[in-house]
């Protein structure tokens, strides 16, 4: 029975071609799979060999991914730029097996994706937050009010992204402690008083790191944290198991708080929360290179972008309709 559900199952995922790409992809996952801590970077390769079924490798060429990224993501140019990644990988992989001479990714050049306008409003987060931690349902004719067991945990994982201003990534997979022979992760470090985030999307990149300051109102969210559940876990933010949250479940939280709070319809994201952070950082005074520093990014027209996209000035200029000169 096992055996029969694998084929069955091979034949929804694995795309009826005459080429020999799906073929190669599929060896490169499995080759490479576990270099990568992103639990969708699979899918992706589904997406290519859906893509290019009919296609061999070596017919591959910069118009057949420029017109599968079209075709696929048009209006999408984060994912455009996710996939070409992916395929610039796949092709890098494909050249060092001679399977073909050149990486046709090279040549195709992509928009810049159109940053993000959303800020939250402070009444607005603060309502978000509150429907993180109760739910009304109507039972008998009557609302009832129930807490919400997760609800105490979100909220403190909301407190830590805008509090430290860190990629929700990094709060997901927060530790209390590092690794024995490995200090790579983010952890919580009493001894120095600071957290040490060490960012997943800079480590193959930039490599840029930051340590965080454990302030006051930063050490008693980590109280919080610490004090919900009888499950002691190593994650700083975790399940009543003591898991780590899966990305999609902390985004649902949100949208479902969101729902609660009568913001459904209103755009904010997880991700608008550190644009908030950085944002309000700087309209308190810091300056660009702090907040540079802060964001571990890689230079200061980088967070100046990311600020100013998001912060409109506010112009008090004064004028009156000119009048004719007396003759």
């Amino acid at each position: 029975m096992h055996e029969r559900l694998a084929q069955e199952k091979a034949k929804s995922e694995t795309p009826a071609g005459a080429g020999n790409v799906p073929h190669l992809v599929d060896k490169y996952v499995a080759a490479h799979e576990k270099d990568h801590k992103e639990k969708s970077w699979p899918s992706y390769g589904r997406y290519v060999k859906r893509g290019f079924a009919d296609v061999n490798i070596e017919h591959m060429d910069v118009p057949y991914v420029r017109q599968f990224l079209r075709d696929n993501w048009k209006d999408k140019p984060h994912m455009q730029r996710v996939m070409r990644a992916f395929l610039s990988g796949f092709f890098d992989w494909c050249i060092d097996r001679r399977h073909i001479g050149t990486n046709p990714c090279r040549d195709v050049k992509l928009k810049k994706p159109k940053p993000r306008r959303t800020l939250i409003a402070d009444e607005h987060f603060a309502a978000i937050r509150e429907a993180m931690l109760t739910t009304s349902y109507v039972r008998e004719g009557k609302e009832v009010t129930a807490e919400v067991p997760t609800g105490p945990m979100m909220q403190c994982f909301v407190d830590l992204c805008y509090l430290t201003a860190q990629r929700s990534t990094e709060i997901r997979n927060l530790r209390w402690a590092a690794e024995p022979k490995n200090d790579e992760c983010s952890w919580v470090d009493r001894l120095t008083g600071v957290i040490h985030f060490r960012p997943s999307k800079t480590e193959d990149s930039s490599g840029l790191a930051v340590d965080v300051v454990i302030t006051p109102e930063i050490d008693l969210v980590l109280k919080r944290a610490k004090a919900i559940g009888v499950v002691k876990s190593m994650y700083v933010i975790h399940t009543q198991k003591g898991k780590t949250y899966a990305a999609n479940t902390v985004l649902k939280a949100w949208k479902v708080a969101k729902g609660r709070a009568k913001l459904a319809d209103v755009p904010y994201t997880v991700k608008d929360i550190r644009a908030k952070a950085l944002t309000d950082a700087k309209n308190a005074g810091y300056d660009i290179e702090a907040l540079k520093d802060h964001a571990a990014h890689t230079n200061e027209g980088q967070t100046a972008d990311y600020i100013k996209s998001r912060h409109i000035p506010r112009s008090e200029v004064r004028l009156h309709i000119p009048k004719a000169s007396a003759a």
